[in-house]
């Protein structure tokens, strides 16, 4: 079997069914889908179980409720893909050809890690699509993680999402790599480990999943947790790569700091987005990594540079959350 996919669900009765419907309908069948439902006290099980009944490469299974981190890592455990993709249950694929182009670039380049772009999907405006903002073009053909990751970074093109990333299962089996449980935001820790351990990384520019923007999201909104989950990811990951006795290939090393910067630049927006008191509780933690936008290679993050150079923490927060406000 070539691909194992896998499906974290938790309460999504309205929207599984489309994420699964699309992947039905690849021309490339070699595949399974590992559907774990995570407790949910709606019809999200009935709804997959129909589906199971249709189609043999639907697989249900059931554990206690521990959040998407646990589901993930119970579907991988009972995976048999020689590569995995993880996709979340409210997103959906876009074209049919989806997984034949990506086992079509592995067998061309023998990559470990295949990366591929997604588009914004909106349930309430119009139109619903938001075309992707970044691109792979500048970087076609380059394989090598050690010149590919300086030239992302660049171009603001990495992403530490887990869902635009097909991932050779051995790779995660043989180096122990899972999702941390304990942490939110664990999308970035575990592709930022995932590519510490990819020897050939490649890139398909093409936007092959549809990124659902729910409203009231914690994403959209802001959480406490969340933001607390991220800053706790980047400075583990600057104390890391800010060290040059970590084994990792120099350029390497530089082009995940050159990410790294962007991250920062994200997270003052997150903070800024939140609403919690206990937020204050991380100015201090934040203002100590803000030697990170040294690193900036793409323009977001040397914009903020620039800004945070004149004005400080707290006008530099205010500054590219009114901006944030005004884009949204």
């Amino acid at each position: 079997m070539f691909f194992s996919i896998i499906i974290p669900m938790y309460n999504v009765e309205q929207y599984v069914g489309k994420c699964i419907d699309s992947l039905l309908t690849q021309s490339m069948g070699d595949f399974e889908i590992v559907a774990v439902d995570d407790g949910s006290k709606d019809k999200t099980a009935d709804v997959v179980r129909k589906l199971s009944l249709k189609d043999k490469r639907v697989k249900l299974l059931s554990k206690e409720n521990g959040g998407q981190s646990t589901a993930r890592n119970f579907g991988l455990r009972h995976s048999e893909g020689e590569y995995v993709i993880f996709i979340d249950s409210d997103d959906f694929v876009l074209y049919d050809d989806f997984l034949e182009t990506v086992r079509k670039e592995i067998e061309k380049t023998e990559a470990d890690v295949v990366m591929y772009r997604y588009h914004k999907y909106f349930e309430s405006r119009t139109p619903q699509i938001q075309k992707c903002g970044y691109s792979f073009a500048s970087v076609k053909g380059e394989t090598d993680p050690s010149e590919l990751l300086p030239l992302l970074a660049r171009e603001d093109a990495y992403y530490g999402s887990a869902w635009t990333k097909a991932v050779r299962r051995t790779l995660l089996l043989n180096n122990g790599i899972e999702f941390d449980e304990s942490l939110r935001c664990e999308d970035i820790d575990w592709s930022y480990r995932v590519i510490e351990n990819t020897k050939v990384l490649s890139c398909v520019d093409r936007e092959f999943l549809a990124y659902r923007q729910r409203e009231g999201s914690v994403t959209s909104q802001g959480s406490y947790k969340n933001a607390e989950g991220f800053l706790i990811t980047v400075e583990k990951y600057k104390l890391r790569y800010e060290s040059p006795q970590t084994g990792i290939d120099e350029n390497l090393r530089r082009g995940l700091l050159g990410t790294l910067a962007k991250y920062y630049a994200n997270l003052l927006i997150n903070y800024g987005r939140i609403k919690d008191k206990r937020k204050k509780d991380m100015k201090k933690r934040l203002k100590a990594l803000a030697p990170l936008l040294d690193y900036a290679v793409s323009s977001r993050p040397q914009t903020v540079r620039k800004i945070y150079r004149i004005f400080g923490f707290t006008l530099t927060v205010f500054a590219i959350n009114t901006l944030d406000k005004i884009k949204n």
